[in-house]
C-alpha cells in the first residue's frame, strides 16, 4: 500500500483585513459591509502577497480599506504586504526602506540624462547635506544616513530659491527620526540657523552658483522640449482635422450634384 506524503505545514500566516474609507462616507471602525477578517496560511512571500491581492479584488478594496497584510512567522511578524502587493520589513515606512519581496532588480545602467540637474554636498556641523534645483525649486535635503543632532540620526528635505547670483530663501523643515515618515519632530532652531547658514555660504562662492545657473538653463530646455511636444501634438490634430474638414467640403460638393442630378430628372 503506497503511503501518502506527509503534508509540509504552511511556514506563514497574513491577515486579510479592511475598514471603511471616510473619504469615501464609510465608517472607518467597521469593516465593510459582507466582508470578514481572515487569517490564512502561506507558504512564501509570493502566496502571502496573492493572498493579499486577491482579498483586495474579490472585496472591491481601495488603498484606504486595506489595513491587512501582516506576516507572522512562529508568531513574530516578519513583514506586511502593501495594497499593490508589494512586502515591506515590519514597523514603519523610513527613508532608503527597501521592499523584502519582490526584491529589488539590479539597476541596469542608463545613459545619463543630460538635462539631469546636478547636485552638490555641503558641510553642516551636523552632517552634510545637498544642494540642487534650480532657481524656483532648489532643494536641500541631508545624506542618508549621515545627518544626527544630538546623537540621533534624522532625515530631512526641504526647497530653497535663488536669484541668479545668490541665495534668496529656504524653507523651514521638520526631521524624520531615523528617517521613519510618521515620527516626525520639529527642527530646532539651531539646526534650521546652520542648514540655512551653509547654504548661504555656499551659495556666495560664484563658481558654486553657476551650478544652480546651469541646473536653470537645463530646466528651461525641459520646458522647450515639453512646449515642442505639445506643439506637435496640436499640429497632429490641426492636420487631423484639416483631413476632417476637406472631407466633409468632399462631401457636400457629392451631395450638391446628386441634388442637381435628382431636380434635373423631374
Amino acid at each position: 500500500m503506497t503511503k501518502k506524503p506527509k503534508k509540509v505545514e504552511a511556514r506563514y500566516t497574513v491577515v486579510l483585513d479592511n475598514c471603511g474609507n471616510p473619504d469615501r462616507g464609510q465608517d472607518p471602525s467597521r469593516r465593510l459591509p459582507g466582508t470578514v477578517r481572515k487569517v490564512v496560511s502561506v507558504e512564501d512571500s509570493a502566496a502571502a502577497s496573492k493572498a493579499c491581492r486577491d482579498y483586495i479584488e474579490e472585496n472591491d478594496l481601495g488603498g484606504g480599506n486595506w489595513t491587512g497584510g501582516e506576516i507572522r512567522e512562529n508568531g513574530q511578524i516578519v513583514g506586511k504586504v502593501a495594497y499593490n502587493g508589494t512586502i515591506w520589513p515590519p514597523g514603519e515606512f523610513a527613508v532608503g526602506m527597501k521592499p523584502l519581496w519582490p526584491e529589488p532588480k539590479e539597476e541596469v545602467s542608463k545613459p545619463k540624462d543630460p538635462l539631469e540637474w546636478e547636485v552638490a554636498q555641503v558641510d553642516t556641523p551636523y552632517g552634510p547635506i545637498l544642494v540642487g534645483g534650480c532657481f524656483r525649486i532648489g532643494n536641500v535635503k541631508s545624506v542618508e544616513g549621515k545627518f544626527a543632532v544630538d546623537d540621533q540620526h534624522y532625515e530631512f528635505m526641504t526647497y530653497a530659491t535663488f536669484e541668479e547670483s545668490r541665495f534668496k530663501d529656504i524653507q523651514s523643515h521638520n526631521l524624520l527620526r531615523n528617517g521613519v515618515y510618521s515620527d516626525t519632530v520639529t527642527s530646532p532652531k539651531k539646526v534650521q540657523d546652520a542648514v540655512r547658514a551653509a547654504v548661504a555660504a555656499w551659495a556666495s562662492v560664484p563658481a558654486n552658483m553657476a551650478l544652480i545657473v546651469r541646473n536653470e538653463i537645463k530646466d528651461q530646455k525641459k520646458s522647450i522640449q515639453h512646449v515642442e511636444r505639445q506643439i506637435a501634438s496640436y499640429e497632429e490634430q490641426l492636420a487631423k482635422a484639416r483631413d476632417e474638414l476637406a472631407g466633409h467640403h468632399s462631401r457636400v460638393a457629392e451631395l450638391e450634384e446628386k441634388a442637381s442630378q435628382l431636380e434635373s430628372r423631374s
